[in-house]
Formats: structure tokens, C-alpha cells, sequence
């Protein structure tokens, strides 16, 4: 059977269990969600307790589901399908999660947004500063915004950072200047090293 997605099979499992049907999109909504959901939920390191699964949740991601959650991401119609294929991408420590995450940013589901700039600003993705600069003037996605920014440490989102703090009302120049106070000084500590 071929799959959306597919690639050479791998000896560590068969390639199908992480491609999407062939039929993937005559599939109801439901059915496509339990197919998202099940490539969300494979993970790359089994852990023994409960508290270490949710410690980790972020990073045990399996990369082999990327060009599955991938193609849900882009081309599938439901919001809650996008918005588990993107909380799946976002659990996958892995750089080439970041194309698929970029596109996220222009959704209008709000969580599935979220969870794009989260990995983004976690994955350090500087490729996507001009994309996640664009969103500062997002009420909803603004502090999130700019804490991935922080996180990615970049000079451009330093100027765009102090920029969007220098407008607006007083509470959000002060929410978005504590940003750019800890931009300067994560910029500040790798510059002296």
C-alpha cells in the first residue's frame, strides 16, 4: 500500500507505521485526528515514570513521523487535526521540523500557532526570526513570541524586540522590555565567553 509521505524503510521498522495512508485526506475528520494523534504519541525514549514522561514530553519526539505530521500540518483541513500534527512536531527534537513549524505560524487556530513558535524559540531556529518578528504585533501570540525569541538569541530579534517594546500600552512595553532585558544579557554572557 503507498503512503503520503513515504520513504525508504528503515531496519529499525517498517516505514508504513509512519507514513499516512494513501487515503489519508477521504478519511472523516475523526479517523484522520486518530491518525495523527497515534505518529504524536511515538516516541523515541520510553521512560519509566510518569513524572519522567512529562519532564521529557519535549524531547522524545520520533523524527521518523516528521513528513507525516508534516503533510497533516499543511494540507489538512480540520484545525484539530493541524493542532495535534503540530503539537507532534513540536515534541521531535530535530531541525527539520522547523520548515513545517515556519508554516504553522500563519494559522488561525491559536494552539496550533502555539505550539509552532514554543519548538520554534526550543529548537533555536533563527531561520524563522523574520516569520516569529511578524507576530509581535499579535495580541494573542505576543509574550510567546518574544520568550522564543529569547530563546533564540539573535540580534535581529534583539532590534525587533526592543522595537515592539518601545509602542504600546505601558504594561505591554514593561512585559515586552523584561524580554529584551534577558535577550541583552543571554547576548551579553555568549559574547563574553
Amino acid at each position: 500500500m503507498a503512503h503520503i509521505g513515504e520513504s525508504e524503510p528503515t531496519p529499525a521498522g517498517d516505514v508504513a507505521s509512519f507514513a499516512l495512508p494513501a487515503d489519508y485526506l477521504m478519511l472523516p475528520a475523526g479517523e484522520r485526528r486518530a491518525v495523527v494523534e497515534s505518529l504524536t504519541e511515538r516516541r523515541t525514549v520510553r521512560r519509566d515514570s510518569l513524572r519522567e514522561v512529562i519532564a521529557h514530553h519535549y524531547e522524545d519526539g520520533d523524527p521518523a513521523v516528521i513528513g507525516g505530521l508534516s503533510i497533516a500540518l499543511e494540507l489538512d483541513p480540520d484545525r484539530r487535526v493541524k493542532r495535534a500534527a503540530a503539537a507532534g512536531l513540536a515534541c521531535i527534537p530535530d531541525k527539520a521540523v522547523i520548515p513545517a513549524l515556519r508554516g504553522a505560524l500563519s494559522a488561525k487556530d491559536r494552539a496550533t500557532k502555539g505550539h509552532a513558535i514554543f519548538a520554534l524559540g526550543r529548537l533555536g531556529a533563527r531561520e524563522a526570526v523574520p516569520d516569529l518578528v511578524r507576530l509581535l504585533d499579535d495580541s494573542y501570540s505576543r509574550t510567546a513570541v518574544a520568550d522564543a525569541l529569547v530563546a533564540i538569541e539573535d540580534e535581529d530579534a534583539l532590534r525587533a524586540l526592543r522595537r515592539a517594546a518601545a509602542r504600546g500600552p505601558r504594561f505591554r512595553r514593561r512585559r515586552l522590555g523584561q524580554r529584551v532585558s534577558a535577550l541583552e544579557s543571554a547576548l551579553g554572557d555568549k559574547g563574553s565567553r
